[in-house]
């Protein structure tokens, strides 16, 4: 008769916290991976040999085989800015990727719980980094 009680709160409190423990894993990876494609795409401006775009950047981040992630999820955004202070080798306008300028990645990835506990199923994490381009 107890255990009849305390079985679902115990194991809706397992699977609470499998879920929460993924969350948890998934918010560290989309924050990871815009810090690292902003470290990818500042060193492949245009003038470097292995020049980067907007679409290649999506793909880098797309790129989650092995991480326990649907790729269909995640997303992103790059945006190419000027310095707020100027700089010569920055001109203005939307389309610098030239050295000197500021690459900004945004990445959004839509998690779904596994447990249907929480109404909604879900919320979208979103981690944003920008650094100077170098090369």
């Amino acid at each position: 008769m107890e255990q009849a009680i305390i079985l679902p709160v115990m194991l809706a409190l397992m699977f609470g916290a499998i879920d929460m423990s993924r969350a948890l894993y998934t918010y560290h990876y989309v924050s990871y991976i815009a810090r690292d494609a902003t470290r990818w795409a500042s060193v492949r401006s245009n003038t470097s040999i292995n020049g980067s775009s907007v679409g290649q950047v999506q793909g880098y981040v797309s790129n989650v085989s092995g991480m326990g992630l649907n790729s269909a999820a995640i997303t992103s955004t790059t945006n190419y800015i000027a310095p707020v202070n100027g700089t010569p080798l920055c001109p203005g306008g939307n389309a610098n990727n030239k050295p000197g300028c500021i690459v900004q990645v945004t990445v959004n990835y839509d998690f779904r719980f596994i447990a249907p506990l929480i109404p909604g199923g879900g919320f979208t994490m979103s981690s944003e980094s920008q650094m100077v381009i170098t090369q």
